[in-house]
């Protein structure tokens, strides 16, 4: 029996209750299908409401709470060390999953059934087993070898934070191995990859139920809002959604659009279901799930704005943006439909009000009134201990700020010598400057110039991509009937050919990740095959993300430009100061 056949009949067991079949969806790995109507059990239609398409029982949904009642004794002891009530939501799922993971393929290789390993395997193999062994190989930017990324991604924006993010993995497995000793009791002790792909896991199939559990407290998960929801993780998202799902004290519930209800009425043959994961742009499904979407009506980009540390004022604002919580980036969105409350950064762009915030504040200087001040503590501390002139006594509070500014003082911006401790008053005040149409042009150009930056960097990078193009990704190998590869050739110098998949072992050529080399000992399996579609593919979407990142970052420029131009030729109070500052230069 497939893995999918046995997780089907073990929804079943566990009171699934379904109009809704997984099965391989093209190029999507697995979805959900309704079939059509004149094939459901009618005995569905007595259990389910109208419209209804699926019910997940509560004692389904995997949980934190899930996790820390889970018997088995490495895992207990793995949490005991974390801390069972300081484990975040997501370290604990992902403990779980890797740890059952691990089990799982230990047992299916095992020729010992009855060490410890195997004893936990069939003990709570009842529970999630069947569930765990349908999780794909997942494969994400952050899944792939470093180097290959690094090729396809050259000088995006995406790959900076696909960096970021192996870079926090890798740190959190060398302390949760080397410095807490988390593994040391595992049957099965985890690499860095398998620690990756839980997390990768995690994050493409999680769901976060926030405040829809309902309010009479029949709930024991109510506390939990990271939520594993087998059956319902096998939908596909789109953003064209034709299913919505809630909760309820009985667990989770699924519901068909009008539209699908229709389509199903009028259709023989089974149709896909899709779920929304949001209003998410390309960069965030190909950083979470490994896809993109053509057309995708949500387009953003998020850009590093660091400040300049040779701004005298540098300081300051730094301590503000610290104190109100803004991180130095700017996100830039193209449709206005994006999310609410954001504002026209200039015709065809609009931004969030706290990266509208963060540039004010960049934009601001010495000559439109801005000045700062050390603000003394309620209860006075003398740091100066030696007698010391005044400019001395200046630098060293503005050091110590840094340590504890609760003690020795903040720094506090203000304009036209009103203090400026918090966004409201930063918003109140800067409209109503009578410079506020130079800080509005200023602002044009801080963001286009870092436009600028990441455009030249895309373009400095394409000798990496063609380095990454001539790495043989993929291995010709030939393989017998039993799956044993038969000989090795030289790789094809075809390069620019689109590699082809077969997902089976018959006769043939088939191709072969090299970052999955085989052990050529041991047939090939279907879930290395699967896992070599998987990579070709995302090979491909990220050639096609690095060139579409390209091309919103010229669009970008292209609408700031503009509205630069617009903006002196328009405005005569510019037009003005621009000619004052030139003479005082001159």
């Amino acid at each position: 029996m497939t893995p999918l056949a046995s997780f089907r009949r073990w929804a079943h067991t566990n009171g699934v209750v379904s109009k809704l079949v997984p099965k391989d969806s093209k190029g999507m790995g697995v979805g959900l299908f309704l079939v059509s109507t004149d094939l459901i059990d009618p005995e569905l239609e007595n259990i389910l409401d109208q419209g209804e398409l699926l019910l997940v029982p509560q004692d389904l949904l995997l949980t934190r709470s899930r996790v820390i009642q889970f018997n088995c004794s490495h895992l207990q002891k793995s949490l005991s060390i974390i801390g069972r009530s300081t484990i975040s939501e997501r370290l604990a799922i992902v403990l779980f999953i890797l740890s059952q993971r691990l089990l799982l393929e230990h047992h299916a290789t095992s020729t010992d059934h009855h060490n410890s390993s195997n004893k936990d395997s069939e003990q709570n193999r009842h529970l999630f087993a069947d569930y765990i062994a349908t999780l794909p190989d997942v494969s994400t930017p952050v899944t792939l070898e470093p180097e290959l990324v690094r090729g396809y991604l050259a000088g995006t924006l995406l790959l900076d934070s696909v960096c970021a993010k192996r870079s926090k993995l890798e740190a959190e497995f060398g302390h949760l191995s080397g410095n807490l000793g988390v593994f040391e009791d595992w049957p099965v002790r985890p690499t860095l990859e398998n620690f990756i792909w839980a997390d990768a896991t995690f994050w493409s199939r999680i769901l976060s139920f926030k405040t829809q559990w309902t309010d009479n407290g029949t709930s024991s998960d109510a506390d939990d809002d990271m939520h594993m929801v087998p059956y319902l993780d096998f939908a596909n998202h789109s953003a064209n959604p034709n299913i919505r799902w809630e909760v309820d004290s009985d667990g989770l519930r699924v519901w068909a659009y009008e539209s699908l209800l229709q389509d199903s009425h009028n259709s023989v043959v089974s149709r896909e279901v899709f779920l929304s994961y949001g209003n998410k742009p390309n960069t965030e499904l190909l950083f979470l799930y490994g896809f993109t979407l053509q057309n995708n009506p949500t387009e953003l980009l998020t850009l590093a704005m660091p400040m300049d540390e040779d701004d005298p004022y540098y300081m300051p604002k730094a301590h503000s943006l610290m104190r109100w919580g803004i991180q130095p980036r700017v996100t830039i969105h193209l449709n206005q439909t994006d999310c609410p409350d954001l504002e026209e950064l200039c015709p065809g762009l609009w931004i969030a009000r706290q990266s509208r915030d963060l540039l004010w504040l960049y934009a601001l200087s010495e000559d439109d009134g801005l000045s700062a001040l050390i603000e003394e503590p309620d209860s006075k501390v003398c740091v100066i201990q030696d007698s010391a002139d005044q400019d001395d006594e200046e630098d060293a509070l503005e050091e110590a700020d840094l340590v504890d500014e609760d003690i020795v003082g903040r720094l506090v911006l203000t304009i036209n010598d009103t203090k400026v401790e918090t966004r409201e008053a930063l918003e109140s005040i800067v409209p109503k400057l009578d410079i506020f149409p130079v800080i509005k042009l200023r602002i044009l150009v801080l963001v286009a110039q870092r436009i600028e930056y990441y455009i030249a960097r895309i373009m400095e990078t394409g000798d990496k991509v063609q380095k990454a193009e001539d790495i043989d990704l993929l291995r010709p190998v030939q393989y017998d009937a039993n799956g044993h590869p038969t000989n090795v050739r030289s790789p094809s110098p075809n390069h620019g050919e689109a590699p082809v998949s077969r997902l089976g072992r018959n006769l043939g050529d088939c191709l072969v990740p090299t970052i999955l080399e085989p052990d050529h000992t041991q047939p090939i399996t279907n879930r290395q095959l699967e896992a070599e579609a998987q990579v070709s593919n995302l090979v491909t979407t990220m050639k096609n993300y690095r060139a579409e990142e390209m091309g919103v970052l010229v669009a970008m420029g292209d609408l700031l430009g503009e509205a630069q131009t617009q903006c002196l030729e328009e405005s005569d109070f510019i037009q003005s100061y621009l000619a004052r500052m030139q003479l005082q230069d001159s």
